[in-house]
């Protein structure tokens, strides 16, 4: 099977197109670039021009503007990254207050505006279990702007780790190294990376690095172990929305073990910080978020920086309507039904099918969901870079070519999503993902 697929459609398509050019004489279009503008240029220039600009356009202008605002003081900072309030602030609560008073959304909001005062909108409740509040305990006994730049570089240091486990052993080779060089420097300066997730100061660099050390392991065939990897995802269970079937479907049923050995195990520190009676106020608080989320009959949410369909539905005004739960219905279950055959029948197959499953199913999770920011769409870069291996491995270049093509199309829309949305009520970046997943 896998000669078939080296042979296969595409796989001598340059060599073949150009045949007839040159036994009529004719110059193609590529010889007539290069007679303009000379040979086109090597994978060591591209590396050198792309990293070149991610240096001038991001990382110095990023470092300078954090100086700036260090040296003016933390309110500076404190405007410049809302998002790390929530996690500073709770751990801030839990240092001060007994952390039976987490989910006391009034003490929330009396920490986070105490913090820093909003001047448009206001903040939410923070849904987070109570391992991640205590985690960022020591964080909150730090000054914020010391506790920022901390978290900022153990983000990119785990979002390093994620991207090297998903790539190692992917591509051998000279050639190969700089191919992962570019893959390195496009992931770096992916924005719901880069703005939404490190200056923000998000925690889905966590997810990230998660999942792809659970796919290091497995392809190893360590298992339980990769399950366990997948248990950090329990700081938010929307990421498992598809996840946990997928592993089902595909019969991994160790990993499932050690997935629930991890979440019992978390469930048990948990209880042993809160007590048992912190479950029924979580729950409640959780009831409290539906409504803020868009669960409910209306939304607070800012819903062009949410790249899912339920979001794209509220924001173009369809919600909770019979018409708008008819569509996303329907659009779930033509969606759904073809992926849990695929995933079904992935099982059985190579390497490079495993990977399409896990592409498929990560970039499905941020499209079939409920509650989906752009921070977390930071998971398309494993999908994109599984699917770049996968092909790779079967030696389907023409196929190749265009998801490299596609891949970056989505790197560019991600820059413009969220301020297109704001203006049009359209998230581009949902678009690139469908148009992704279905081609």
């Amino acid at each position: 099977m896998q000669h078939v697929l080296e042979c296969g459609p595409g796989a001598h398509m340059d060599e073949t197109n150009l045949n007839p050019l040159r036994e009529s004489g004719r110059k193609s279009p590529l010889q007539w670039a290069s007679r303009i503008f000379g040979p086109p240029p090597g994978l060591k220039e591209i590396n050198l021009v792309c990293w070149g600009l991610f240096v001038a356009f991001l990382a110095i202008p990023l470092c300078v503007l954090l100086w700036l605002q260090l040296r003016t003081g933390s309110a500076s900072l404190l405007k410049l990254h809302p998002d790390f309030i929530y996690f500073y602030g709770i751990g801030r609560l839990v240092n001060q207050y007994s952390i039976d008073r987490l989910y006391d959304f009034g003490l929330q909001l009396s920490i986070f505006n105490g913090l820093f005062q909003l001047k448009e909108g206001s903040y939410g409740p923070s849904p987070y279990p109570p391992f991640v509040a205590e985690f960022f305990s020591p964080f909150a006994r730090i000054p914020f702007e010391f506790a920022y730049l901390i978290w900022a570089g153990i983000s990119i240091a785990l979002f390093l780790i994620g991207i090297t486990c998903v790539v190692k052993d992917a591509f051998p080779g000279e050639q190969q190294r700089l191919k992962v060089s570019l893959i390195y420097c496009f992931s770096l300066a992916f924005y719901p990376f880069i703005i939404s997730t490190v200056v923000n100061g998000q925690l889905s660099a966590v997810a990230f690095a998660a999942i792809a050390f659970a796919i290091y392991l497995e392809r190893r065939s360590i298992l339980f172990s990769s399950g366990l990897a997948l248990s950090a995802l329990s700081y938010k269970p929307t990421l498992l929305l598809l996840i946990i079937p997928m592993l089902l479907i595909t019969r991994r049923f160790r990993a499932l073990l050690g997935f629930a050995v991890g979440v019992v195990c978390l469930m048990v520190v948990s209880t042993i910080i809160a007590g048992t009676q912190f479950w029924t106020r979580y729950i409640d608080f959780l009831r409290q978020f539906k409504q803020a989320a868009g669960l409910g009959q209306g939304s607070s949410l800012q819903l062009w920086k949410y790249v899912d369909f339920h979001s794209l539905s509220n924001s173009l005004q369809m919600g909770k309507t019979p018409t708008g739960l008819l569509i996303l219905g329907a659009l779930t279950f033509v969606i759904a039904l073809p992926l849990a055959i695929l995933l079904w029948k992935s099982a059985s197959e190579s390497q490079p099918a495993q990977d399409l499953a896990w592409a498929a199913t990560l970039t499905w999770t941020l499209l079939l969901n409920v509650y989906v920011p752009i921070y977390d769409s930071v998971l398309f870069a494993i999908a994109a870079i599984l699917t770049l291996c996968a092909l790779a491995d079967l030696g389907w270049h023409a196929a190749l070519r265009s998801i490299v093509s596609l891949a970056i199309l989505s790197f560019a829309l991600s820059w413009i999503s969220v301020g297109f949305a704001k203006d049009h009520q359209v998230q581009l970046f949902t678009l690139a993902l469908s148009v992704w997943r279905n081609s």
